[in-house]
């Protein structure tokens, strides 16, 4: 999803924990949660080894570093494959739920300003771009800099770069494509040879390029993108540190709009409610009227109905990042101009996703209305709790609700020789972070003492002077 800046959204940015999690404000609502905690990410270029063949799936698996095999389709590799080979590939789907990691040895190396593809052999500027000097200027500047047959698509961001940013940015990216290749030329064992940015930090980039309006909680993270809009020359006049006695996510309500996200029912303005199902195979979503409009001829009633949950339906698909089948049950309506209306209000809703990322089935024989989203990783409560069994929290979202619920207490004065109390899981995972207790001693000015207590459960804990 391109974030872009306007007037109208915001990124808020908590990064107190090990953790960050980016909430994406638009006309004062949240609508879109990122929650990074590192790890592999998508464009991360690997040297791999075939380890299998599958002809039957027109696809090869290739051991990887530090992770499972990811599936290679021979249709995404120039060139013969076989087992024991040596190849570089990046991530283009990272794993989730029971899906692996699919690969591509089709690399681009994606910049701020700019993608790199090796062997692509073109120049591609914004299509935004109608000055025709300009367009003249940056083809002639591209062109000079292009080496081996390169393919070069500038980003919009760039189109006000000065021609040395520019050229740092393509140095930078070929730099990056070189260590890939010597790699591969020195082959003894799988390896990560280039990181790429996270989804996170290329949704944080893009929006500040874009001079939308940031507020980051966290001294770190503040530091790190005021140095990257400085090395860029921006004004960093849009990005804002919160300060206060309340976590940011706590200060602007965002703690209780997540939750709103995790519940299975959701009110509708003006009346009748929605119920969210996610399951294996689909997810089933049911709309009632609860008594709304009541006294009014039962086809009014269910259009109005149903348009103010076409609406919310799209809001919480994509707050809640679920992807597959999407099977709607609407109230009854008899006409087709209704049902006409709530197709429509469906793919207005979704806007530009119908370009690749959404396919409309429409209506069934039986009144239920279907579409197909595109899968982005993992969904908002798959993100945070554990698949089975009762609702517990993952290990590292336990670990970081800990974490920034203790650096909160300390806005409020709690310091010192604290014995903080957890359970017993988050306790044995502090003992192997360090990075955690630091965070901690940071904010207590001396590292708490940490006692497992079997008796608490998931993120909850217990402070108390020693």
């Amino acid at each position: 999803m391109a974030v872009g800046g306007t007037h109208h959204t915001r990124l808020l940015i908590d990064a107190v924990a090990l953790e960050r999690r980016v909430a994406l404000i638009e006309n004062d609502r949240l609508t879109r949660l990122w929650i990074d905690r590192g790890g592999p990410a998508r464009f991360d270029i690997h040297l791999g080894r075939v380890s299998k063949l599958m002809p039957e799936m027109a696809a090869a698996m290739v051991a990887l570093d530090g992770m499972a095999d990811g599936l290679l389709p021979f249709d995404r590799y120039h060139g013969p494959l076989h087992e024991g080979q040596w190849v570089l590939v990046q991530i283009s789907r990272l794993g989730f739920e029971d899906k692996g990691v699919k690969l591509t040895g089709r690399i681009a190396i994606e910049g701020v300003g700019m993608i790199l593809r090796p062997g692509a052999n073109h120049i591609e500027l914004p299509r935004k771009l109608k000055d025709g000097v300009k367009r003249a200027e940056l083809l002639d500047l591209l062109s000079t800099l292009q080496a081996d047959a390169d393919g070069i698509m500038l980003r919009s961001v760039a189109l006000d770069w000065t021609a040395d940013t520019i050229t740092a940015e393509y140095k930078l990216l070929k730099s990056q494509l070189q260590k890939a290749q010597k790699a591969l030329s020195e082959a003894s064992r799988p390896q990560l040879v280039s990181k790429a940015q996270s989804e996170t930090d290329q949704v944080i980039e893009r929006h500040l390029m874009a001079g939308g309006a940031c507020v980051v909680d966290g001294t770190g993270e503040f530091v790190r993108l005021r140095g990257l809009l400085t090395m860029l020359g921006k004004s960093d006049g849009n990005l804002v540190r919160h300060v206060g006695r309340r976590l940011l996510f706590d200060d602007q309500d965002i703690e209780e709009e997540i939750a709103a996200a995790l519940a299975p029912r959701v009110e509708l303005d003006g009346g009748g409610w929605i119920a969210i199902d996610p399951a294996t195979a689909l997810c089933a979503i049911d709309i009632n009227a609860a008594g709304a409009d009541a006294g009014r001829d039962s086809e009014t009633r269910a259009v109005d109905v149903n348009l103010r949950a076409a609406t919310e339906i799209v809001h919480q698909i994509r707050l809640r990042n679920i992807g597959g089948l999407v099977v709607i049950d609407p109230l009854r309506m008899k006409s087709r101009a209704g049902r006409d209306k709530f197709d429509a209000a469906i793919r207005d809703a979704f806007g530009d996703e119908l370009d690749g990322a959404v396919q409309i089935g429409g209506f069934t024989r039986l009144g239920l209305y279907e579409f197909s989203r595109q899968r982005a990783g993992e969904s908002l409560r798959a993100t945070l709790f554990a698949p089975r069994g009762r609702a517990r929290l993952l290990p590292d979202a336990a670990l970081n609700s800990v974490v920034r619920a203790a650096v909160a207490e300390t806005r409020n004065g709690v310091s010192g020789m604290i014995d903080l109390s957890v359970n017993s899981d988050v306790a044995k995972t502090l003992a192997d972070r360090d990075d955690a207790i630091q965070i901690l001693t940071n904010a207590f000015g001396v590292a708490p003492k940490i006692v497992a207590d079997p008796t608490l459960e998931d993120d909850a804990y217990r402070l108390e002077k020693n």
